[in-house]
């Protein structure tokens, strides 16, 4: 049927034009994008992927994703381990396959040395007939200020964890001057003081008790400091 064939042909028209006006769509709003085929090239390297992986359309594009780009070397971006190119080349072969859209947390070097987290999704590219013909991927980056803020917070419960592992200590190291002071407290009560010594003591007591509640409190992170 020629007329269907043209409307699916118009279609698929359509969608190419849609997935190059949005690569080459230059706004901010466009999120990191690169396609690759079926072997692993790379066809697509949008502006964004640009920005924040410092890595030139040019010098990406018909290189192979996984070794030339994404690399454990000095040239293009750097990843940390063999792992993490693994994991990528996993994710690019099953959906290449014509499974379902994947998604990894994925870390990489940009050209400038600084260490980018992101979320990447990638989908299945298809021809007219719907063979798929390699895979659109996208990059999910943190703002900075949302960066900044996980980083705020990772400092924050670090420094919570040392507290805490310091009050543990100082917990530990009261223990033994308390036992020490129960102790006398133990061979007076017997003796015969006088009422200011026997004040003193009382107050002393006081401060025992005190001190021993603290230490036996189990939820240090309750203890003001």
């Amino acid at each position: 049927d020629l007329t269907g064939q043209k409307m699916i042909m118009d279609k698929y028209t359509r969608i190419q034009g849609d997935y190059v006006a949005i690569v080459k769509n230059p706004s901010e709003l466009i999120p990191p994008i690169f396609m690759i085929n079926d072997l692993g090239s790379c066809l697509e390297w949008n502006e964004a992927m640009q920005k924040i992986t410092g890595m030139k359309r040019e010098d990406a594009i018909d290189k192979l994703l996984i070794g030339e780009v994404f690399t454990l070397h000095d040239y293009g971006c750097r990843v940390k381990d063999h792992a993490t190119l693994t994991k990528l080349s996993i994710l690019m072969n099953t959906v290449i396959s014509g499974q379902d859209p994947g998604k990894l947390l994925f870390g990489f070097f940009d050209t400038d040395g600084k260490y980018v987290e992101s979320l990447l999704t990638a989908n299945k590219r298809t021809n007219v007939e719907g063979k798929i013909t390699g895979a659109l991927c996208f990059l999910h980056v943190a703002s900075p200020e949302l960066q900044h803020a996980l980083q705020v917070q990772k400092m924050s419960e670090q420094a919570a964890t040392n507290s805490f592992k310091e009050l543990t200590y100082i917990r530990q190291e009261l223990r033994n001057p308390l036992n020490g002071m129960q102790f006398t407290h133990s061979l007076l009560e017997p003796s015969e003081l006088t009422e200011e010594q026997r004040r003193l003591v009382a107050s002393n007591v006081l401060c025992q008790d005190q001190l021993k509640k603290i230490l036996h409190d189990t939820d240090l992170e309750s203890i003001e400091q």
